[in-house]
């Protein structure tokens, strides 16, 4: 194989990756957009019990899981922190 055809595969795989992540980040971003949703709908007691319930279930994953996956759940966590905080925030402004 040629170095210009290599180049040429190489840019193919590229091209694919990049429209594999612009895909996973629509996804994301639809799920986050989604539970912010329902947990800003949320009363209060309600939202708080939801939050500290995956709370729990995040701190036995990650009591649980091997190297690799506490990496994967520490990014997981990253995420839905966000989405609490936002829901949080949302649904104070709103009452």
């Amino acid at each position: 194989m040629t170095h210009q055809e290599q180049l040429q595969a190489l840019m193919v795989r590229i091209d694919a990756l990049e429209q594999r992540e612009r895909q996973l980040t629509y996804a994301s971003n639809a799920y986050q957009a989604i539970l912010t949703t329902l947990l800003g709908i949320l009363d209060k007691p309600t939202r708080d019990r939801v939050i500290n319930m995956v709370d729990q279930a995040h701190d036995l994953a990650y009591a649980k899981a091997n190297l690799e996956q506490k990496g994967n759940i520490l990014g997981a966590d990253d995420i839905t922190q966000r989405i609490f905080l936002f829901a949080q925030g949302r649904a104070a402004q709103s009452k």
